[in-house]
């Protein structure tokens, strides 16, 4: 089992890399008429759909893109020591916010919305059929941290709101670091099941999805944040634009299996001082 302070110290040992890794990049133009690549940090949960996404803004526009994966809380606290990088794609709305809070985040776009569905092999051989029925002895389960996992810190949230977390958590018998790493485990029977996006489970060959009133509340919105300590602020927004654009990037992201974003309520007017806006034309 990984510990919270196991996945502590390991967030701690992958900021320190990150800022290495960072250091050592290209700061030549990587394709002809582009500047350097645009680092993503981006959440494991989402990445079949950047991948995908970010091959066709390649071919588009000639802009290389570097993603960086890993959970949503990892990513958050990479980004508080590393100071670098253009986009923040977490798996939950919620980070984002967090980052906006620590002045990490200027401007931010709908992309899509996740939903937590309990996850299980085809056949559902252990017939679980809800939430409850993973507190029944001799199930195997598993979750993602809560303190470096979107997934993990939603389904917390919501178990401390039904009053349902303390006897569920004493349940769990691996956490993991990831949402993937979740999934992967119900794959090969490992465990008998675990909490997973809905999108998750349409990515893995073998998992299936039991849905529950009190997880189906729990949908999330994912957005894409443009970081003030991007150096290509204009790059970088656009990017994310083309992420959010139902015709554009939002084609990777139905096709990989998410929900498209909510409407979005109309926002104030921002200033043209706004750092993610200079340079792009009113």
């Amino acid at each position: 089992m990984v510990s919270a302070k196991q996945v502590f110290v390991l967030s701690l040992v992958g900021a320190a890399a990150l800022v290495v890794m960072l250091d050592r990049l290209p700061e030549s133009p990587a394709v002809s008429g582009g500047g350097p690549p645009l680092i993503v940090y981006c959440a494991v949960a989402l990445k079949p759909a950047l991948d995908a996404a970010a091959r066709a803004y390649q071919a588009r526009s000639g802009v290389a893109i570097q993603p960086q994966y890993g959970g949503s809380g990892t990513l958050l606290s990479n980004l508080r020591v590393a100071q670098r990088g253009d986009l923040f794609l977490p798996a939950d709305g919620s980070y984002l916010e967090m980052a906006r809070r620590a002045g990490l985040v200027s401007e931010t776009v709908p992309v899509a919305r996740m939903t937590p569905v309990i996850g299980v092999r085809v056949g559902n051989p252990q017939g679980i059929r809800r939430l409850a029925d993973l507190r029944r002895g001799g199930l195997r389960v598993a979750l993602a941290n809560p303190d470096a996992a979107a997934i993990g810190k939603v389904v917390r949230e919501l178990l401390i709101a039904s009053g349902d977390w303390p006897a569920f958590s004493r349940r769990i018998t691996v956490f993991q670091p990831t949402v993937d790493e979740v999934a992967n485990d119900i794959r090969l029977g490992t465990v008998d099941a675990g909490i997973v996006w809905d999108a998750t489970v349409r990515q893995f060959t073998g998992l299936a999805a039991v849905a529950d009133p009190l997880l189906s509340g729990g949908a999330r919105p994912i957005g894409v944040g443009v970081l003030r300590c991007s150096t290509q602020p204009a790059a970088a927004l656009a990017l994310a634009r083309f992420l959010g654009a139902a015709d554009a990037g939002g084609q990777a992201f139905a096709a990989a299996g998410y929900a498209p974003p909510l409407p979005r309520p109309p926002e104030p007017a921002r200033s043209r001082d706004s750092p993610a806006l200079r340079g792009v034309p009113p």
